[in-house]
């Protein structure tokens, strides 16, 4: 809430109006200091906070007076949840905590590499989620609070069996969806390698639908297009693919 305007000053310049004007002011002070007290729990909330508690049972003090509908609070978590939250802030009881998108935190929502800020909606404890980033042998991936995941990976196929129309290529995200993702991707046709077709036919290759998708991985075929040159045993193409799903 907004601080109450003050009312005009005693001025030394306006002796007719001095003492009405400093009973007005030193009147206004109590309204400022309820004011004051009503914004303390916004301000304090807006500052670092002490954690306690375990990892799906925080514990957090900032000094606040009381809870308030906007209250923020910013920690840095020592481990990740396992699973749903409670939030107790500076004694005032233990409070569910969802995502952005109002579920229960699903585990490894909190992390211990980022600071994590929750916001009271007058009910429950609003926790939100920095953009991660990371990678390993398998690729990137990007998650976002929302549950949004992103996965980027390169891979080569290789054909299986000689005279053969496809080149085949496992893939295991470099980090799992909740369900199947969406998978697509683009060959590098410049790394053909084993395959003397035209130049012509090279180009006409291309990446069939994704099977056997999972939410960890899938695998997909390279073919050339009909009438062109057969794909000899061991052939093979670099193919860069991306993975759109949710991580919760």
């Amino acid at each position: 809430m907004a601080i109450t305007t003050p009312p005009p000053p005693p001025n030394s310049g306006n002796p007719a109006q001095f003492n009405e004007r400093a009973d007005g002011f030193l009147g206004w002070f109590p309204t400022f200091v309820s004011d004051f007290n009503a914004d303390l729990p916004l301000l304090r909330g807006r500052t670092y906070a002490t954690r306690t508690g375990t990892a799906n049972a925080i514990v957090l003090t900032t000094g606040g007076v009381t809870l308030a509908l906007g209250m923020q609070v910013r920690w840095r978590a020592a481990a990740a949840n396992t699973g749903a939250v409670t939030i107790n802030v500076d004694g005032q009881g233990a409070i569910e905590a969802r995502t952005i998108t109002n579920i229960a935190l699903p585990a490894g929502y909190i992390r211990t590499d980022a600071d994590t800020v929750a916001t009271y909606d007058g009910t429950r404890w609003i926790v939100d989620r920095q953009i991660e980033r990371s990678g390993n042998a398998n690729g990137i991936f990007t998650r976002f609070a929302d549950g949004s995941q992103f996965c980027l990976m390169a891979r080569t196929a290789v054909s299986p069996v000689a005279n053969s129309v496809q080149m085949r290529a496992d893939v295991t995200f470099p980090s799992a969806f909740v369900s199947a993702p969406t998978v697509s991707g683009l060959v590098r046709i410049e790394t053909a390698s084993g395959y003397a077709a035209t130049a012509g036919e090279r180009d006409r290759l291309g990446i069939c639908a994704t099977v056997g998708n999972g939410p960890a991985s899938c695998f997909f075929d390279v073919y050339r297009s009909f009438g062109s040159t057969a794909i000899p045993l061991g052939a093979s193409v670099i193919v860069d693919l991306q993975a759109i799903g949710r991580w919760y």
